[in-house]
């Protein structure tokens, strides 16, 4: 009897082993199965591409912090970036490696419609007012002389407003938004080019004349707006504090811009 329930124990043992082996080697089989595939999910014919700027087009000029010089057409500006066409490649700039912007309207298409702006978001009013009251404090003291220091002084808690309200409102989609983010760049690249022809026309020339050759700025100033060279010129030279007023004229055109296209 012993040998008996032995060997009926081992016979037991083995049934054990085989049913509870059955459904695993079951499973494996299952997962070894090739799976089905399923055809790629098709895009919905709804689908729009993603937004491009609307300054889109427009010329412009920039100037890194390192003194590259890149003038071409604006292909997307964003709150970080900005993509231009140059010579036919695109390159895309970070904004804080930017010294500098000058942006220039891109002739529209023949017969093309006006562009009509798009509404404002909500705080873009409030921040462009308190931007608006810097740019009009530095237009008015450049009108009543201020001094080459103060000047400075004045410039330099102008620049980060200016650029916290681009790095804010340069990606939207509102025409109103990105054209006075347009023309803020180019207010503070004229208030920032007239103090480089001050610093120039201290170290220079006792006369107060600078020449084309003593900057790649000059020529920069004076390829944007070539009324500036003959309100300056003097033989082969320019008279730096005519730049410096021709570039504070410009710059109050485009606060006065500003103003007109926020009240519309």
């Amino acid at each position: 009897m012993g040998l008996v329930n032995r060997d009926m124990k081992r016979v037991l043992a083995v049934l054990i082993v085989a049913l509870s082996l059955g459904p695993a080697e079951g499973a494996q089989k299952r997962k070894k199965a090739p799976p089905r595939t399923r055809p790629p999910a098709r895009k919905p014919a709804t689908e729009t591409k993603a937004a491009v700027s609307p300054l889109a087009g427009s010329q412009v000029v920039v100037i890194t912090k390192n003194g590259d010089r890149i003038v071409g057409s604006v292909v997307d500006l964003t709150g970080y970036s900005i993509k231009v066409k140059s010579n036919g490649l695109d390159s895309s700039i970070a904004l804080d490696t930017i010294s500098s912007l000058s942006f220039g309207a891109a002739a529209p298409a023949p017969g093309a419609p006006e562009t009509r702006l798009a509404p404002s978001s909500g705080n873009f009013g409030r921040e462009v007012d308190t931007v608006m009251i810097a740019l009009q404090a530095m237009a008015g003291s450049a009108k009543s002389g201020a001094d080459y220091t103060d000047y400075g002084r004045q410039l330099s808690e102008l620049r980060p407003q200016v650029e916290r309200f681009i790095a804010r409102f340069s990606g939207s989609d509102s025409g109103k938004e990105t054209r006075t983010v347009a023309l803020l760049a180019g207010a503070l690249t004229d208030y920032t080019w007239a103090r480089t022809i001050w610093t120039l026309k201290l170290g220079r020339a006792s006369d107060g004349t600078i020449a084309e050759a003593d900057s790649p700025l000059i020529g920069d100033v004076l390829g944007l707006y070539p009324d500036l060279r003959a309100a300056a010129a003097n033989g082969n030279r320019f008279a730096a504090d005519r730049l410096i007023a021709g570039l504070w004229k410009k710059a109050s055109e485009k606060v006065e811009r500003i103003g007109s296209t926020v009240s519309r």
